[in-house]
């Protein structure tokens, strides 16, 4: 968080420098600057109740650990559980029951309407809905006040996305902490 936190403001800095160099005037930096800033914190928002609700989850246990009874070499030759030994070596089934186990697992794992709505709770978090507020707030009064201007404007909205999705894939695996 803290690396994309870093990059969005040098981000921020060097888009200020080329409007003001290129020449555009107060307008396009307004525009440039309104956008860029709430779409970056709509993303910053949207990585921090993301990442409260999987720590959630790992504190309670919600997140059971797939890999426990397999040992590492496993999990790097076969990261899917694609060739399970224990599969092979049972008799094959008739087609209606293969259907009956799969329409009872499909039973015994269906959602529950608490678990959907504490599941659509990091959705709905008082930090997005802000951030989305500054987001619409911010376009009402550039337009409110004649310095929207859209060719700047909706780029700025993208950039933030975009370097937080540079950012996710450059770094790596569970090292995402510091991004």
């Amino acid at each position: 968080m803290v690396l994309l936190v870093k990059t969005l403001t040098a981000a921020a800095v060097l888009l200020a420098l080329a409007i003001w160099i290129a020449g555009g005037g107060t307008a396009v930096l307004a525009s440039a600057q309104v956008g860029f800033w709430s779409a970056a914190l709509v993303v910053l928002a949207s990585f921090g109740s993301y990442r409260r609700m999987v720590r959630r989850r790992l504190e309670a246990g919600m997140v059971p650990d797939t890999g426990a009874e397999r040992d590492t070499v496993d999990r790097l030759e076969d990261p899917y559980d694609l060739y399970r030994e224990e599969e092979g070596s049972e008799p094959q089934e008739s087609l209606r029951e293969t259907i009956r186990r799969e329409k009872a697992h499909l039973k015994q794992n269906r959602r529950s309407p608490s678990a959907v709505a504490r599941d659509a709770v990091p959705a709905f978090s008082l930090w997005r809905l802000g951030a989305y507020g500054v987001l619409v707030l911010g376009f009402f009064w550039l337009k409110g006040s004649g310095l929207l201007s859209l060719g700047a404007y909706l780029p700025s909205l993208a950039l933030p996305i975009i370097l937080a999705v540079w950012i996710l894939m450059r770094t790596e695996g569970p090292r995402a902490e510091s991004a």
